[in-house]
């Protein structure tokens, strides 16, 4: 999976979220009263380019844990180009690390989850201005998830991914829309579960009235489709979240 939005520009960000999700559309690691702090990086350079994120939730919800992050994920990926003068300038070669862990509450007390190693590989085709503001992305991708318990995670092992984003949207100044599209599957001792989430986001360069161009604020919908680990079957869900957004270059 990939939670990118992609700054505008190389560099780094930190983006706060409240999610408004409500019991009906969220649960396990997706709950209501939310709140999740991304840091972002994203940095070009002659041979290609790195993308790495870190997400840590926290719960304000009484039932959960209140004294740590409750869910932490993190997600690296490289993409490799040794050939940016020829005619296939557009298309890289893309690694790729994903993994995490949680803790929830339930009768027995403090209980504790893995989102489970993932290795990735494969071609990623991207077309961007020279400044990286709008940017049109596909990956495809060989997914191993690393699977302890009933060995039937890599049977599935394909991800698509789709990142966009486009500075000044509809000819706004200082709007940006950007979000991505992750598909894969992925077999569960329950049964087979094809599984999608985008977060689509919208933001507004508010800082740019006041000369502070790093603030943004904006909002993510969290659309996602049997994303939970663990439940098949889940079925769809959405999560509108507002927040804000500090871009340190």
């Amino acid at each position: 999976m990939c939670l990118c939005s992609l700054s505008a520009s190389a560099g780094t960000n930190l983006q706060l979220f409240y999610d408004f999700g409500s019991a009906g559309t969220a649960c396990a690691n997706q709950r209501t009263n939310r709140v999740t702090t991304t840091l972002e990086l994203f940095y070009p350079d002659p041979w290609g380019n790195t993308f790495a994120f870190v997400d840590l939730d926290y719960n304000i919800n009484p039932i959960d844990p209140k004294n740590t992050p409750f869910m932490a994920y993190a997600e690296i990926a490289r993409c490799l180009n040794f050939w940016g003068k020829t005619k296939a300038k557009d298309l890289s070669i893309q690694v790729e690390y994903n993994g995490g862990m949680g803790l929830y509450n339930d009768s027995t007390g403090l209980r504790g989850y893995a989102i489970n190693h993932a290795a990735l590989v494969g071609l990623n085709y991207c077309l961007h201005t020279p400044d990286y503001k709008n940017i049109f992305n596909i990956e495809l991708l060989y997914k191993y998830i690393v699977d302890d318990y009933n060995k039937l995670a890599n049977q599935i092992p394909l991800q698509f991914t789709f990142v966009w984003g486009c500075d000044d949207f509809c000819t706004a100044p200082g709007l940006r829309f950007s979000g991505f599209l992750d598909i894969w599957g992925q077999r569960y001792s329950g049964g087979q579960s094809f599984v999608m989430i985008s977060e689509p986001q919208l933001w507004y360069n508010v800082g740019r009235w006041f000369k502070c161009p790093n603030l943004h604020i904006g909002t993510e919908i969290e659309f996602s489709y049997n994303f939970v680990s663990g439940y098949p079957g889940l079925g769809f869900m959405c999560n509108p979240c507002l927040g804000i957004k500090w871009c340190f270059d």
